[in-house]
């Protein structure tokens, strides 16, 4: 493959992305204006990540990775026909584990809520356990839809399953704004009640919109229950270092989640809403490479190519830096004034918007990192390893858990914020020596003169918006959107100019290939 189909395949992934989390925003403006960071938004918060926990390990986690090195394996050596049965028995497998854990997240929804948010007052935990009883049905679909894109990947198909999770937003946002207009004195509650109905609706529409592709490349939807198939035992005997891996970092943001549950009302909401709009840059580039480059890096080890996985792991750090440092920049710079525009309406008041500001700054110093990691850790599954990255997590997961409690007490919600980011980094750091340890022949790329080229420009970008920060103080949402398009449009002009006298390697196919994906879109 490739540098062009490479950028061709993050930027379908991206465009596909940007769309979903447009409809995200658009989720995260009815989330903030309904209900703030109020007790009932601290319940939901909560609610929806325990599902979304055991997501990471079934879904798009340990399982895709383990899975998506032999799909490939099996349609080289056997073709087609023994690449969608090996997958069909794979997925109804896969639905009868979902289905199971689904059910048993039901009955002990009140030992795990009491887990995980110990610091809640009664009310809300008693709310958490409703809301956590509704939602965990959407393990199963999301699960599945999950496993569904990683195929659909493979086969280089990426902007319909990038696409996808814009069907949980449009959902909660339709299934909550339906109520709102037939019910217009309603609850706090029953309000949160409905928009957690949203989720599991939303889930379903992930899986089904998925299905028509899958049967395009010749896919039937007959289950298939082949407990001994050597091919499924591989992919389980990956798979279970793999969940160690990933359950090491969930347990890290359980602890996250059990440590904000102590600190003031409506710190888990401040904390998700300053992660949510980090994510939107992460999400759209951060996410689609990674997602992008594992089939990729897969077949180049399978047949030990070790230049070109060098190369093409190359062009990946520079795009991603190349992306992500500005927005770094951005984010701190203009994040009050985003905020603002945002989400400052109805239960939304100005405290709301002081404490995701804080968590927003503090997220976004580690959001480069997040991104290269997720770009390095699949080249150690590519390898089969899925063991060295499980020590590094455990590693990182104490880390960031001590980083947590110690600068947690000096900074509140904003120290939790901090730790990840410093963890994230620390994290990249650590994969990048074992890389190097752990496959001999393949050399890491030499990307310091562009990553340092780019992070003079982003300084640069960040002093010049602190100027403008420090003589134009919007005080409302006028000023505000004023402010962040004049800035917004300056920054752009400013560091597409620096870039071509700076002479970045690939900024030119970056920005032609980007173009390209969204004027085409």
């Amino acid at each position: 493959m490739s540098k062009k189909k490479l950028a061709k395949n993050i930027g379908s992934m991206s465009v596909a992305v940007f769309i979903s989390r447009i409809f995200g925003l658009v989720r995260d403006i009815f989330m903030t204006g309904f209900f703030g960071t109020s007790y009932v938004a601290d319940a939901f918060q909560v609610s929806f990540q325990i599902p979304n926990l055991l997501r990471k390990l079934f879904g798009e986690g340990a399982l895709s990775a383990a899975f998506v090195p032999i799909y490939n394996e099996v349609g080289l050596q056997k073709g087609r026909k023994a690449q969608i049965k090996f997958a069909l028995n794979m997925l109804s497998i896969l639905s009868l584990l979902l289905m199971l854990l689904s059910l048993l997240g039901i009955i002990f929804a009140p030992i795990i809520v009491k887990i995980l948010a110990p610091g809640f007052d009664e009310k809300t935990y008693l709310l958490a356990i409703k809301l956590t009883g509704i939602m965990f049905p959407y393990l199963f679909f999301i699960g599945l839809s999950s496993t569904l894109i990683s195929i659909l990947n493979s086969h280089d198909k990426f902007f319909i399953p990038g696409l996808s999770s814009a069907f949980l937003n449009i959902s909660m946002i339709a299934f909550l704004g339906f109520f709102v207009l037939l019910k217009q004195a309603a609850s706090i509650e029953e309000e949160i009640t409905v928009w957690s109905v949203g989720v599991v609706f939303g889930g379903l529409m992930q899986t089904a919109v998925n299905l028509p592709l899958l049967k395009k490349i010749g896919y039937s939807f007959k289950p298939s229950f082949n407990f001994g198939n050597e091919n499924l035992k591989i992919v389980w005997k990956k798979f279970l270092p793999g969940v160690v891996g990933l359950a090491i970092r969930q347990i890290n943001l359980a602890a996250d989640l059990i440590i904000a549950s102590f600190l003031v009302s409506g710190s888990i909401a401040a904390l998700s809403y300053g992660n949510r709009l980090m994510q939107l840059p992460l999400g759209i580039f951060g996410v689609s490479a990674g997602v992008a480059v594992l089939p990729l890096f897969s077949k180049l080890t399978a047949e030990e190519k070790w230049n070109e996985l060098s190369e093409h792991l190359k062009f990946s750090i520079i795009f991603l830096g190349f992306l992500l440092l500005p927005f770094t920049a951005l984010m701190i710079g203009l994040g009050k004034d985003i905020i603002r525009i945002l989400f400052m309406r109805g239960k939304f008041d100005l405290i709301s918007l002081n404490m995701s500001y804080q968590a927003l700054l503090f997220y976004s110093l580690g959001l480069v990192f997040y991104a290269l990691n997720r770009v390095l850790i699949p080249i150690f599954y590519a390898k089969k390893d899925t063991v060295t990255p499980v020590k590094i997590s455990a590693f990182i997961v104490v880390l960031n858990i001590i980083l947590n409690i110690v600068l947690m007490q000096i900074m509140q919600l904003a120290g939790l914020a901090l730790a990840t980011s410093i963890s994230a980094m620390v994290q990249f750091f650590v994969l990048k020596k074992f890389l190097k340890k752990k496959i001999p022949h393949f050399s890491f790329p030499k990307v310091g003169s562009d990553i340092f080229k780019i992070s003079l420009l982003s300084l640069l970008l960040f002093l010049g918006i602190f100027s403008i920060n420090r003589f134009f103080v919007s005080a409302n949402f006028l000023a505000s959107v004023v402010k962040v398009i004049t800035v917004f449009a300056g920054s752009t002009i400013f560091y597409v100019i620096g870039s071509q006298i700076l002479k970045i390697e690939y900024s030119a196919l970056i920005k032609q290939k980007l173009w390209q994906k969204f004027h085409k879109k």
